[in-house]
């Protein structure tokens, strides 16, 4: 995709941070928006402040990791967009889940926002998109996290690398298609994430979940890029082919790092 005029785009964790800062980028190039997020407030804020931008931008509350509400609000932008040429599953969550000491409702939480959200978009927008003869393009939010591994964040790291997988596999199933597929996998930018346990449907493990990130939180800030030098680099991507869209060149180390022991325990095989 190149052109954005007189197309739909549908965004989850959109009114903040990189899917506010997508639908910003792509609303001024043309491109009408869905927003999609579990946060009402923030989501009615988000969509006054890009239709006072000129942006046509809609909004509807939403939990992917529900599938029966997804399919519900699926059916009905379509209904009201007529269709959707970009799906940005990007909505994610995190949390410090050390191995024996995470609660089962913790990897629950993670695993349907991460991973099975992005897997439902699909489900729920691809048919329209390959119906469609028009340039589309899903673009799935995973982290370099994706490809490189840290103690103390399994599920996270799990639904990572598991979105990395899953978009490959996408990318073989639609290379002769109208619908092209990407894959963030940034390292530290600067949005919310790390206070993304205010949303964890149990109450009462909600502070403990932001507590528990806090030093991620310094760690973003300090390091952190300005989100929109990746939404350039994302942009960019679905112009010129780009699969996997990363952002520090200097965490390079720690991927190849990775690759080397791969490729070492590969040399055993006989």
């Amino acid at each position: 995709m190149k052109d954005f005029t007189d197309t739909t785009g549908f965004i989850t964790g959109g009114a903040s941070g990189i899917g506010l800062a997508m639908a910003r980028a792509l609303g001024q190039r043309g491109m009408r928006v869905m927003l999609a997020d579990i946060e009402a407030d923030a989501l009615a804020s988000a969509e006054e402040t890009l239709r006072g931008e000129g942006i046509e931008a809609h909004g509807t509350v939403l939990d992917v990791g529900d599938p029966e509400a997804y399919a519900g609000v699926a059916e009905q932008t379509l209904a009201t967009l007529g269709k959707v040429n970009f799906l940005f599953n990007n909505a994610g969550v995190g949390t410090l889940s050390p191995a024996g000491q995470t609660p089962v409702r913790d990897w629950q939480w993670v695993v349907n926002v991460n991973l099975l959200g992005v897997a439902y978009g699909v489900e729920y927008f691809l048919p329209a998109m390959q119906a469609l003869d028009e340039p589309c393009h899903v673009m799935n939010t995973a982290s370099l996290a994706g490809h490189v591994a840290n103690a103390g964040f399994g599920p996270y790291n799990a639904t990572k690398f598991a979105v990395v997988g899953y978009s490959e596999c996408l990318r073989q199933e639609l290379a002769n298609s109208n619908v092209g597929v990407s894959v963030l996998c940034p390292a530290w930018i600067r949005t919310r994430i790390a206070e993304s346990g205010r949303n964890h449907p149990d109450a009462g493990r909600a502070e403990d979940a932001r507590a528990g990130m806090n030093p991620i939180a310094e760690l973003i800030e300090a390091e952190g890029l300005p989100v929109d030098t990746l939404i350039q680099r994302a942009i960019d991507a679905m112009a010129d082919g780009t699969f996997h869209v990363f952002t520090h060149p200097d965490f390079w180390p720690m991927v190849e790092e990775r690759l080397e022991r791969v490729r070492a325990d590969y040399a055993r095989v006989r």
